[in-house]
């Protein structure tokens, strides 16, 4: 995969209906913190806010369709939670790693972060890997009302430290 044909960018109009069907959909819905089916509605009051705050959202853009979404909530100054789901079931192997990376990019050097949070439910054994591989570090596990919920951070400091090496 050429990673110069993959790029994030803010969400449009357009993109509601393919959103709410990718959040909908049972392989996406099962590792969110609140996996009930959406209603359109409540989607649609969903997506009016994120377009007033769209520095924090973005679509995945592949070679030739949008393929996933990434989110960010900043939680203090300069720290955010992020979240993040391929929509597309035939996006090609490698996809979340690809849109992962450029998220952590525009995290730190669009949005000036300096930490990033995953927070991942317990039996989501492909988002714990891919945090791993990413390089963020298991900080700690909680509980909520989905079950036990692993805590990873990666700051830019350790980013930037493993780029210069």
């Amino acid at each position: 995969m050429n990673k110069m044909t993959y790029f994030l960018r803010e969400l449009v109009d357009s993109d509601k209906d393919m959103i709410f069907q990718w959040r909908n959909a049972e392989e996406v819905r099962v590792n969110m913190f609140s996996n009930h089916p959406i209603r359109y509605e409540e989607h649609c009051r969903w997506f009016e806010d994120a377009m007033h705050n769209s520095n924090y959202f973005r679509v995945f853009i592949g070679p030739d369709k949008p393929l996933g979404f990434v989110s960010f909530k900043k939680t203090v100054k300069d720290e955010c939670v992020w979240g993040f789901y391929v929509g597309e079931q035939d996006a090609p192997k490698g996809t979340g790693t690809i849109m992962t990376t450029l998220a952590i990019d525009y995290a730190f050097y669009q949005l000036h972060m300096n930490k990033i949070i995953g927070e991942v439910l317990i039996f989501n054994k492909k988002s714990k890997g891919l945090h791993r591989k990413l390089g963020f570090e298991k900080e700690g596990v909680y509980q909520n009302q989905q079950g036990q919920i692993h805590r990873f951070v990666l700051s830019k400091e350790k980013v930037k430290s493993r780029n210069e090496e």
